[in-house]
């Protein structure tokens, strides 16, 4: 799953001899610290972010080639596949021509997380990106929670559009409850703030600030990432035996629930009273019926879209488009990552992301049993909480499209150069 370009000389080249190393460290922390920034948006959907992603490109491309760095692309076959599978569609479809800076982001981003691979020559990449990562997301909530509770809509980005749901500086109240619940995993993977008192004030003020969002998504994922989180933690620190019976145990309390208790539960009435209770429960839980119906409706209209067309796609970005013009009556995005790659880049495509997923399962398992070099472990003391985030994104890939978000692509990165760190060890130590 993984493409090498070898340099010249090959081998293993110090961190400690390659000053370029540390102005990409850098710069990689401040783009880190630009990523919940993405409104007002620019020419594309364009954010600050970009710029700096860019830039670290150009610094991480002219570091490789002045050390003669071997070089890693992770997860490129997979992205390959998603890219030939959108150019194809697009071609076959004649879509229009601006369909192909999706592929340029799909590149783009790809491109940002080799880069970040290359935190497994330098440290300092690692320990930049997640202190950067950890430190924005708890100042960023901490602003975000004060601002929505004085009510300055300019900061939450609350808006008639989601009721009083806060948005934030994403211009989306999923996206970025979505990039919090990221953000409380890497927080406590890294173990940042170092002090426990101020760590767990973080973990507050981001749990906060996710409620503020109103996003059921979040919400869930967050469920699915502590149930995850409390199993593998088991397992580390107390053996397989632990793991298991932690993992085993929440199955049966969650298969009790569905069980016993929630055919006792009316959720239709519990949505009644969310709806008319205070006006966040009432935007978020008490809507989450229609929302739940909107999203079956649409996977009805897409899945019927892919059986009535053929196996190439209709083009990146075109589902919409493709929906009005056979008149379909509820014309929405997919919403779902795993449907919209189908419809829009076909079977190639599907394979794509399925060799996607495959490569970053193979990563999170390579955190949850591995052990790290010390030199990355003093920078993420919990990495199998980390791989937790592979599973929370996998299920938010089930009603967002997080393909393009780019927190997605930076964990990717991150874990990338963890999982080479790990690997580069017997050489390190022969």
């Amino acid at each position: 799953m993984t493409t090498t370009v070898s340099s010249p000389t090959g081998g293993i080249v110090g961190w400690t001899a390659l000053p370029r190393g540390d102005v990409l460290a850098a710069m990689m922390g401040l783009t880190t610290c630009l990523l919940p920034f993405l409104v007002p948006a620019g020419p594309g959907n364009t954010a600050p972010a970009d710029a700096g992603i860019l830039l670290c490109i150009v610094l991480a491309l002219l570091w490789a080639v002045r050390a003669h760095l071997p070089v890693k692309l992770p997860y490129a076959t997979g992205v390959a596949g998603l890219v030939l599978g959108g150019a194809f569609a697009a071609y076959i479809t004649g879509a229009p021509v601006a369909t192909g800076l999706v592929l340029i982001q799909d590149l783009l981003l790809f491109v940002w997380g080799a880069a970040l691979a290359l935190g497994r020559r330098n440290p300092a990449i690692v320990g930049a990106v997640t202190i950067a990562w950890c430190r924005t997301a708890a100042i960023y909530s901490g602003v975000m929670s004060v601002a929505y509770l004085v009510g300055i809509n300019a900061l939450t980005g609350v808006s008639g559009k989601d009721g009083v749901r806060a948005s934030y500086t994403f211009g989306d109240p999923n996206l970025a409850g979505n990039y919090l619940v990221v953000s409380l995993f890497v927080m406590a993977a890294c173990k940042h703030p170092r002090s426990p008192g101020v760590r767990r004030i973080a973990y507050i003020l981001v749990l906060t600030a996710i409620g503020f969002t109103g996003s059921n998504g979040a919400m869930l994922t967050l469920v699915v990432g502590l149930v995850l989180a409390f199993t593998v933690t088991r397992y580390r620190r107390q053996g397989a035996v632990a793991g298991a019976a932690a993992l085993a145990a929440t199955a049966l309390i969650g298969g009790l629930v569905v069980a016993f208790v929630m055919p006792r539960v009316d959720l239709g009435e519990i949505r009644e009273r969310a709806a008319g209770s205070v006006p966040l429960l009432r935007d978020s839980f008490g809507r989450s019926a229609n929302s739940s119906k909107e999203r079956v409706t649409i996977v009805k209209e897409g899945a019927n879209l892919f059986l009535e067309g053929d196996a190439a796609g209709f083009g990146p970005a075109r589902t919409k488009a493709t929906l009005a013009a056979t008149q379909a009556p509820y014309v929405k995005e997919a919403h779902n990552d795993y449907l919209a790659t189908l419809l829009e880049r076909g079977v190639i495509g599907g394979i794509g992301l399925l060799l996607l997923g495959v490569a970053v399962f193979a990563r999170c398992l390579r955190l949850v049993f591995g052990t790290l070099p010390k030199a990355y472990s003093e920078l993420v003391p919990r990495p199998w909480l980390l791989a937790v985030v592979g599973p929370v994104m996998a299920t938010a890939a089930g009603f967002y499209e997080v393909l393009h978000f780019r927190h997605l692509w930076t964990w990717l990165g991150l874990i990338a150069a963890l999982v080479l760190a790990m690997q580069d060890q017997p050489e390190e130590t022969s």
